[in-house]
């Protein structure tokens, strides 16, 4: 399988050779580290399959936006970053679940 790294312009800047079975986050986070050009990357659009809680956490890290675009998002769990955004999403309202609790992350974290 080939996963592409494709520019908004429909421009291949990296491609790479993948097992089926091997994991869409890594192809994606290596296409991002190592697509060799000057261009400089903001966000990163992937499917439902470039996507999980580490993937999310290393493009923090590193500085990029991680967009997906879900698949069945109507059977998706999402999470409001914070209490009190309930006004800041009003067409996000039926999928959002309950704020992060982040002294639980935090707390599972450690251990």
């Amino acid at each position: 399988m080939i996963y592409w790294h494709v520019e908004k312009n429909s421009t291949c800047i990296y491609s790479q050779l993948k097992s089926c079975s091997s994991s869409e986050v890594a192809a994606m986070m290596e296409g991002l580290l190592r697509h060799c050009t000057e261009m400089e990357v903001e966000k990163n659009y992937v499917d439902t399959h470039g996507q999980s809680e580490i993937a999310f956490a290393f493009c923090h890290l590193l500085g990029f936006q991680l967009m997906p675009r879900f698949k069945a998002i109507h059977s998706q769990k999402l999470y409001r970053p914070e209490t009190g955004l309930g006004d800041l999403y009003p067409n996000l309202d039926p999928v959002l679940t309950r704020p992060i609790n982040w002294d639980l992350i935090g707390n599972s974290m450690i251990k």
